[in-house]
């Protein structure tokens, strides 16, 4: 859940700076501090993923059934921001430093996650200590504190806290791609990411065809590695560079072109499509809205109250579910316990304590995150 966090970087596109390369689409790309309409995106990622977990799945409509794939937009998200963060920052500076970017990420990402984690600890504690449940989640516990529950914790639902799964991914993302961007350059980078994907598809036939179990740790942290993630790095890279920056513009560059890929992965979803598609129509779509600030859908995913949920995404993430079980309690004893009204109701909640948070809370960490900005770069977060 990628939030752009400095509101000083909300500047209209007409008054930023060009870059010495004089006023051309490269040059107004390249000074962009803040990519507004990502922040529509990463809204539409998480009612999906909130949708997912309370709304109701309509058997007819594919579509409805596949709000779990809102975390692959937020992937796709976040391997292009940060990836052009540290693009940028090697272009200005002539070097990518590891340290200030790993003091930035702990104090946007750790702050609230070890916070929610508190609160499940009493929550379950208090609420869920002798069931199963209560009793895997502690069991579960040293895997979700080191982010390493997309590989030791069965992605089930049944499971308390499964969904950190994402965070663990973002957060071995985060780990390793600064040191590989401070070490290759060019081309170098592109083969690394095919020869990962390559890695990955070995695995999933592996998988597939039985010739290792599933449960084979080679095999999982394999697939643990997200094509979304990949394909952000790319995209980052493809931006980049002016030269192929101007043939992508051809195509994602222009005013429909976010509304035609946008149309493009609702098909792709409704007509359950394999996920390959589904993942480059995503970074796809980031591309058109990231290369282009007056986009066709732009009033529409800057809208105020649009761009401010995906603002506090992160925290949305988090605390949905916390806020999901607060409902299905309040719900029945107002007489509204109707499976359609979870929904709205988690995300209103869900929202309020969100901008809570992002307000009072982890905005004190995002200030002095700023002592820790190198460039002109945007200061981008993701989880």
């Amino acid at each position: 859940m990628t939030v752009i966090e400095n509101p000083a970087d909300r500047q209209p596109i007409a008054s930023r700076e060009i870059l010495s390369d004089g006023p051309s689409l490269h040059g107004t790309y390249r000074n962009t501090r803040f990519f507004a309409s990502l922040d529509g995106l990463r809204c539409l990622s998480i009612l999906a993923v909130i949708w997912h977990h309370t709304g109701v799945h309509v058997d007819e409509i594919t579509i409805t059934q596949q709000g779990h794939l809102g975390v692959d937009l937020f992937f796709a998200i976040s391997g292009f921001l940060i990836t052009t963060l540290l693009l940028r920052e090697h272009a200005e500076t002539g070097r990518i430093s590891l340290q200030a970017f790993y003091i930035r990420r702990t104090l946007r990402i750790f702050p609230l996650y070890y916070a929610v984690i508190i609160i499940y600890i009493i929550a379950v504690g208090t609420l869920e200590r002798s069931s199963p449940a209560g009793g895997e989640f502690f069991d579960n516990l040293p895997f979700f504190v080191t982010f390493t529950s997309n590989w030791f914790v069965e992605l089930d639902g049944r499971v308390i806290f499964y969904f950190a799964w994402s965070l663990a991914t973002e957060e071995q993302f985060y780990l390793i791609w600064p040191t590989v961007e401070k070490m290759l350059r060019g081309w170098r980078v592109l083969v690394l990411l095919l020869s990962v994907l390559i890695v990955r598809e070995f695995a999933e036939l592996a998988l597939a065809h039985g010739w290792v179990p599933a449960d084979h740790f080679a095999v999982v942290v394999a697939l643990s590695v997200h094509p979304a993630i990949l394909g952000g790095v790319a995209l980052a890279h493809i931006l980049h560079n002016k030269r192929t920056f101007n043939v992508v513009w051809l195509t994602l560059g222009r005013w429909w072109s976010t509304p035609l890929m946008l149309t493009a992965l609702v098909m792709a979803l409704e007509w359950a499509l394999p996920l390959g598609c589904i993942w480059t129509l995503m970074v796809l779509l980031v591309g058109s809205v990231a290369i282009r600030e007056s986009n066709g859908l732009a009033p529409l995913l800057t809208w105020r109250p649009i761009a401010h949920i995906g603002t506090v995404s992160y925290g949305m993430y988090l605390m949905h579910m916390l806020t999901f079980n607060a409902v299905r309690r309040i719900l029945p004893a107002t007489g509204l316990d109707d499976p359609w009204v979870f929904f709205p109701a988690t995300v209103a909640a869900t929202t309020v304590a969100a901008t809570i948070s992002y307000r009072y809370y982890e905005s004190r960490f995002l200030r002095l995150k700023g002592r820790f900005k190198r460039t002109s770069a945007p200061v981008l977060t993701g989880a």
